[in-house]
This record gives C-alpha cells, structure tokens and sequence, in this order.
C-alpha cells in the first residue's frame, strides 16, 4: 500500500476525530467524531461539507426565522487528532450527498 496524501481525501467522505472541540460547538459540532465531506484543505486545516447549515433568514421578519443552506466549515489543524479515509469503499469515494446524510446535526 502507498503512502497516504492529504489531497487524496478531496471529495471523499471521512472520519474526523477531534481533541478539545468546545469551541467547534459554536458552529454546530457537538461530537469529537463524525463523517463528513471534505471541499479541500489549507494551511489552516480542512474544509469540510455541510448539506444543512442552520442560518438566520434575514429577508424574514421578526428575525428569529431560520432556514438551512449548503456550508464550507473550516476544521482548523489543531483541532483534529485523527482523520479515517476508506478510498475503495463504496459510498465513501466520490458520493452523491444526496443520498446519505453526511455532516453533523
């Protein structure tokens, strides 16, 4: 088997295993460990995919109205302890996010 590279995980579903996630909470990321779609990755760590993004609808009034949106959430480095990839297993390369519900709730 070769050696593993960070953008071999671009567009495939992973586990994500953090360390000290409290701030990540903010965001929506209650659990240490969840599967998600990566977008890509920088210096300042992985870009992860969010089917529903809980946001404040600001075309409605009173202001307390919510709808969901796609998202790009940034995992920062320091965050992550431990990342699972599965590249020949089915439903995990290159899936269609429609058909699983990927992310965190």
């Amino acid at each position: 088997m070769d050696m593993m590279k960070i953008e071999e995980v671009v567009n495939d579903i992973i586990l994500i295993i953090l360390d000290n996630h409290e701030p990540l909470k903010k965001i929506g990321i209650e659990n240490d460990k969840f599967f998600a779609r990566v977008k890509g990755y920088d210096e300042y760590g992985l870009w992860i995919y969010q089917l529903e993004f809980r946001v404040p609808d600001l075309d409605k009034k009173p202001k307390e109205k919510y709808r969901t949106v796609e998202a790009s959430i940034l995992i920062p480095w320091g965050f992550i302890v431990s990342i699972a990839h599965f590249p020949d297993a089915e439903g995990f390369d290159f899936p269609s996010p429609f058909d699983y519900h990927i992310g965190f709730e």
